[in-house]
């Protein structure tokens, strides 16, 4: 594999990781990142409900699951390109406007709300479509899909457990002795 098939790899496996991590949570709790939106928006509808929600997090797992296949990655390298840039929109409104609400991304229960770490990750996966138009087709289809699937497992294993720290860390913690 040449250098710029790894490079290839390691950037689109990260984005579809974080993004598959960020699909499932909303998909499981989509309740935390709808109040924080609402707050946001401050329509006088009805805002935004748990299927927006789950609806916006179903293209976060399809465009994870895209960038791993060969014929797809072009597409799917587009859509995490938008969704970045609606991530870095609600940061920049959530840093304006001060919205206050935790929006539970990549499901951490703490965590803080839309902001300046938002449009820092937006503009990071922006990037995710000018990698791939710059990088040549994979010399290996079959080795860039297992490579790429390898990769997002791995790296939602990682991001899983950087959300979670803290759970993490209250079960390495020694037990109280018992009397």
């Amino acid at each position: 594999m040449a250098v710029n098939d790894s490079v290839l790899v390691v950037v689109n496996s990260s984005a579809a990781a974080v993004l598959f991590v960020a699909g499932v949570s909303k998909m499981v709790s989509p309740a935390q990142l709808g109040r924080a939106l609402n707050a946001l928006v401050r329509s006088s509808g009805d805002g935004f409900a748990s299927g927006h929600v789950r609806a916006f997090a179903a293209v976060e797992i399809l465009a994870a699951l895209a960038l791993t296949g060969t014929a797809t990655r072009p597409a799917g390298a587009w859509a995490v390109g938008v969704l970045g840039a609606s991530f870095a929109a609600a940061g920049v409104l959530g840093a304006v406007r001060g919205g206050g609400a935790v929006c539970g991304c990549l499901g951490a229960t703490g965590g803080r709300p839309l902001g300046w770490f938002n449009v820092l990750a937006g503009a990071l996966l922006m990037a995710v479509p000018a990698v791939n138009l710059a990088a040549a087709a994979p010399g290996s289809a079959t080795a860039y899909f297992f490579q790429s699937g390898t990769g997002l497992a791995f790296g939602a294993l990682l991001v899983c457990g950087w959300a979670h720290r803290g759970l993490i860390k209250d079960l390495t913690r020694p037990l109280p002795a018992s009397r």
